[in-house]
């Protein structure tokens, strides 16, 4: 007596082995046409298989076992692969080639390591901005995305990862979106995937759109409240000058990276480069940095009191490194990190002069520029060389570098004594008639 084809998934469970027989095949009714059927093996799960003929040929392919493949599932593969028989295509090799797919997909972590290498290889970006891509990925999209498979990864995905960057930083989502747009750009043109799902994402979409630029700038006596506060955060007992190791048990900020703080207001300088200072780079009062942002390196004259702050850290660190990590990843010596600076900063302001107007370690080197043009009188072109801005014209740019290097040491000179006037002392006790001391000369 023939059975009856399984109708339902409720039919399924009580389908036995018939006699003796290791294996008992169920034909399933499929809307897409015969072949379909279930199979219950002696000892095994039950699976759904698909019974066809091409090129006067029986074959039989197996879709998956039962219950993880459900029977509407099943019926919906069925539909596949009956498509293409009727095309003349086996199903046994398009089943091989999706199994071959699946076991060679790339994660997101794999590929953003293909793609970093190939960057690496090419030698266009900047190795610091490659470490940036990596850090970020790291600490804000790795969690979420690292371990999806490119050919899974849906807009849902990357939109979550962003959603919850968001959380934590606008700043980051943004550059985010910008990592995830260019490493699967990459897959495109490398034909990993057929389309970029990150392109129709954007920053405003997750509140992350860039902000107006920042104009918030330190005037001197707002400087002064920071560099002596922090002076009196040192002075608790913790400094080199005390017998301590320049961190203090109740300071806010460490010897390092206060006199890393200093150090950008004197010279008007990154935080990363002042960060990855070597006294390798300085030969008497001229500091050359070899890797700056646009690519070229800059030299920067070294006031005797920028002097001043470069001789005490060299007291307390052991490589050439100027402000050296007191928390190495390894046992190789290492620069304190750049985050350690701003985090230090933050600390110090919401702990000591959380009712100033907020500002951030930018923000200093923008106090440094402003105070240059209002108080010692510089002419922009001046500022624009000492912050390591390039002239779009090129004839400009090499007159520049020829004629103002006198006039870049006069600036950063002039500008060391005023905060050693008025910044790391109050002008009104430097005068004995009590007057505020007018300090200008011009810069040009």
């Amino acid at each position: 007596m023939a059975r009856k084809p399984v109708t339902q998934d409720r039919e399924i469970p009580s389908l036995i082995l018939q006699g003796e027989a290791s294996i008992t095949r169920y034909a399933v009714k499929s809307p897409h046409g015969g072949g379909l059927a279930i199979e219950v093996r002696a000892g095994k799960s039950k699976r759904f298989v698909y019974r066809y003929r091409i090129a006067g040929t029986q074959a039989t392919v197996v879709l998956g076992n039962y219950p993880a493949l459900s029977l509407a599932r099943a019926r919906l593969e069925h539909a596949e692969l009956a498509a293409l028989v009727k095309k003349g295509i086996d199903p046994r090799k398009h089943v091989a080639s999706e199994k071959a797919k699946n076991e060679t997909a790339l994660t997101m972590d794999e590929l953003l390591g293909r793609w970093l290498d190939a960057q690496r290889v090419a030698e266009v970006v900047k190795p610091k901005t490659l470490q940036c891509h990596q850090e970020r990925w790291n600490r804000h999209l790795k969690k979420t995305l690292g371990n999806i498979r490119l050919i899974d990864l849906t807009r849902a995905h990357l939109a979550q990862a962003l959603e919850i960057t968001r959380r934590a930083t606008k700043d980051e989502t943004r550059k985010g979106l910008g990592t995830l747009n260019q490493m699967l750009d990459y897959a495109v043109v490398h034909c990993l995937i057929e389309a970029n799902p990150a392109r129709l994402l954007r920053p405003k979409d997750f509140g992350a759109s860039a902000g107006s630029p920042r104009e918030r700038w330190l005037t001197v006596p707002e400087l002064r409240r920071l560099w002596k506060g922090i002076d009196e955060d040192l002075g608790s007992g913790g400094s080199l000058a005390a017998g301590g190791r320049g961190v203090s048990r109740h300071a806010t900020i460490s010897l390092p990276a206060a006199n890393a703080i200093k150090l950008l207001i004197l010279t008007g300088c990154r935080r990363g480069e002042v960060a990855n200072m070597r006294f390798s780079h300085i030969r008497d009062d001229m500091w050359t940095i070899p890797d700056t942002k646009n690519g070229r390196p800059h030299s920067v004259f070294l006031s005797r009191q920028a002097k001043a702050l470069i001789d005490e850290q060299a007291l307390y660190v052991n490589g050439d490194f100027v402000f050296e990590s007191d928390r190495p990843k390894s046992d190789v010596i290492e620069p304190i990190l750049v985050d350690s600076i701003t985090r230090a900063l933050r600390r110090f302001i919401s702990r000591s002069l959380s009712d100033m107007e907020p500002f951030t370690v930018h923000d200093l080197r923008r106090s440094a520029a402003t105070n240059w043009a209002e108080r010692l009188d510089a002419e922009e072109r001046v500022i624009e060389l000492c912050l390591n801005h390039l002239p779009l014209n090129k004839l400009v740019r090499t007159y520049h570098r020829s004629r103002h290097d006198d006039k870049k040491k006069m600036l950063w000179q002039r500008w060391g004594e005023l905060v050693e006037l008025e910044v790391a002392n109050d002008p009104q006790k430097n005068d004995s008639n009590g007057n505020v001391i007018e300090f200008i000369r011009k810069v040009k």
